[in-house]
């Protein structure tokens, strides 16, 4: 008997959608396999995701189109910030996940969706401790404040992205219900007549077609910034930048599911960095800018307020003639950097006594750079200079230095709109069954356009709506299966009983009716969490309850706080039912 699924598939290469009826005969049936979850793309938000779905007891297929596992995350330094911890603790240091959320909403100018970085801000630290006890060794950074962050809360795993990655992929291979299929890229979404995603298709090692049939499927394919036709479309004025990008970032899963009536949002939204040296491409110290290098085009001219975050950093080095520009500093500056040595030693570092003398080595204009270093010791006296800027050193006195710098890209940020709970959503809101994503494929909470980009948000986005997505696509198959066994027998006294609780930002207050011995109705009158996520948790968190005549529920993930205090609220009422 032949088997028949609708497809969504994907030409990568000219990135065009279009529909097929695919038929399997009975012959083929070693091309198509099952699993409850299947998550496409093997970077931090996958890698995170089927873990967190291998623990709540799925079966997992993991894809990844390379030949190995890490995607950007294990390009990275390996920087989140997170509230709460226990390594905050240690430091004796006290912050809130509301401090957090406020520090990630300032640099978009408060534009970005309230209820992802709400829920982003209070899952941080979950994703922190989970990590540790996998085997992360955390370091909390205090050395200073990184910019935009009102506390210390930076925390760098030991060894950077890789050593996460190689953390996690270890996990993931130990684990029994999860399966690895390298080099096996994912070509398009199984999905019935009413769009209910019900698999993938991919494309093995040795080009065949695989179907593979789950409840649920994850997207975790990154962004687009490896895509040069997205680029040009939705960000040209950072395609000059030099690429650190991940390879396997070119987008399709964003046109997957747009091809299924998916929204998108912040396409145009991305994180930079500079500088980096335009001879061996690596990252410089940005420190040196903070306290007090300037940056020169080839114009001889200053062209912005060096103050800024490197992502903002990377847009205007950018777009300065040649696309790059001169790192200069001072003696001082030049005193304060550890790396200045391997500068040297890699050839990118000229040294002059003069201005005009640096002007010369650098193949600038000699009166210009006087000019620019007049201008830029009169700001230093009256304390502020050109573009406002008032972070200034105390002196600009020689031997003076520079570096040819240029701008690298590192990921995109826009993509699907999700919900809170990872779930896919069209342009009309509702959501598409059996989808969820999470990671780079997904709308950023950085910026709603442009570069403006706090320090470890890329993280932050790919782990907690990795652990969301899995832990909901898990659960939605452990709900079914659980749903007539849970349902309690206990019978409480008939009538109406109040009860207290303690969610995220102060008391939820319930009213719980008892009818024929049975909880009827879970009534919350008071609480004061965030409403976007709170009131859907508080929901389904009720319904549950009345459903299965019991408290004993599993938690919504996304919103645990609210969660426990719901149902402690709850068991509080009850105590006067028994």
């Amino acid at each position: 008997m032949n088997k028949i699924y609708k497809l969504s598939v994907v030409l990568l290469s000219i990135v065009m959608t279009f529909t097929l009826t695919l038929n399997i005969s009975a012959q083929d049936d070693t091309n198509i396999m099952e699993a409850d979850v299947v998550v496409i793309g093997g970077g931090g938000a996958g890698l995170v995701s089927a873990l967190k779905a291998s623990e709540n007891g799925a079966d997992v297929i993991l894809l990844e189109k390379m030949a190995y596992m890490g995607g950007a995350t294990m390009l990275s330094a390996g920087i989140i910030p997170a509230a709460g911890t226990s390594f905050q603790a240690e430091a004796g240091i006290v912050d809130t996940p509301e401090q957090l959320a406020l520090d990630i909403l300032r640099p978009s100018h408060y534009s970005v969706r309230q209820d992802l970085v709400d829920t982003i801000a209070l899952n941080a630290g979950d994703i922190v401790e989970w990590m540790d006890e996998l085997g992360v060794k955390w370091n909390l950074l205090t050395g200073f404040l990184y910019k935009g962050q009102s506390n210390y809360r930076m925390h760098q795993a030991e060894g950077q992205g890789a050593e996460i990655t190689k953390v996690l992929i270890d996990e993931i291979y130990a684990r029994d219900n999860i399966r690895v299929l390298l080099e096996t890229p994912g070509t398009g979404l199984l999905t019935t007549n009413d769009d209910r995603v019900i698999g993938v298709t991919a494309e093995n090692v040795s080009g065949e077609i695989i179907v593979i049939k789950a409840d649920n499927v994850i997207l975790a394919t990154s962004g687009f910034a490896a895509n040069d036709e997205m680029m040009k479309k939705y960000i040209p004025e950072i395609t000059a930048a030099y690429p650190r990008v991940a390879p396997g970032a070119t987008g399709e899963g964003i046109v997957w599911a747009v091809k299924l009536g998916a929204d998108v949002a912040n396409m145009d939204a991305y994180q930079g960095y500079a500088p980096i040296s335009n001879i061996t491409k690596d990252s410089l110290d940005l420190s040196m800018l903070y306290r007090g290098a300037i940056l020169v085009n080839t114009n001889t001219a200053r062209f912005t307020d060096e103050y800024l975050g490197y992502s903002e950093l990377s847009a205007h080095v950018i777009n300065q003639p040649g696309n790059i520009a001169y790192l200069v500093l001072d003696k001082n500056v030049a005193e304060g950097t550890s790396a200045l040595e391997k500068y040297e030693e890699d050839g990118i570092l000229f040294k002059a006594d003069t201005p005009a003398e640096l002007a010369e080595k650098i193949g600038l204009d000699s009166e210009g750079m006087k000019e620019v270093f007049a201008n830029y010791r009169e700001a230093i006296k009256v304390g502020e200079g050109r573009f406002n800027r008032t972070k200034l050193p105390e002196n600009w006195e020689a031997p003076f230095y520079a570096i040819e710098v240029t701008s690298d890209l590192r990921h995109t940020q826009g993509g699907i709109v999700i919900n809170t709970d990872a779930q896919v959503l069209k342009t009309d809101g509702e959501v598409i069954k059996g989808l969820y994503a999470a990671g780079g494929v997904t709308e950023g909470f950085s910026s709603s356009g442009g570069p403006a980009y706090m320090s470890g948000n890329g993280l932050l986005q790919a782990f907690v709506f990795g652990k969301i997505a899995g832990e909901n696509a898990a659960a939605n198959l452990i709900e079914v299966e659980k749903e007539v066994s849970a349902v309690s027998d206990k019978v409480y006294k008939d009538g109406t009983y109040t009860g207290l609780g303690r969610g995220l930002h102060g008391p939820i207050e319930v009213s719980v009716r008892v009818s024929n011995g049975k909880i009827k109705s879970v009534t919350v009158f008071s609480h004061e969490d965030t409403p976007e996520i709170a009131d859907s948790a508080i929901e389904k968190l009720s319904e549950k309850i009345e459903e299965i005549n019991s408290p004993d529920v599993e938690i919504v993930s996304g919103a645990t706080y609210t969660s426990n205090g719901l149902i402690e609220a709850v068991k509080d009422a009850l105590k006067n039912a028994e």
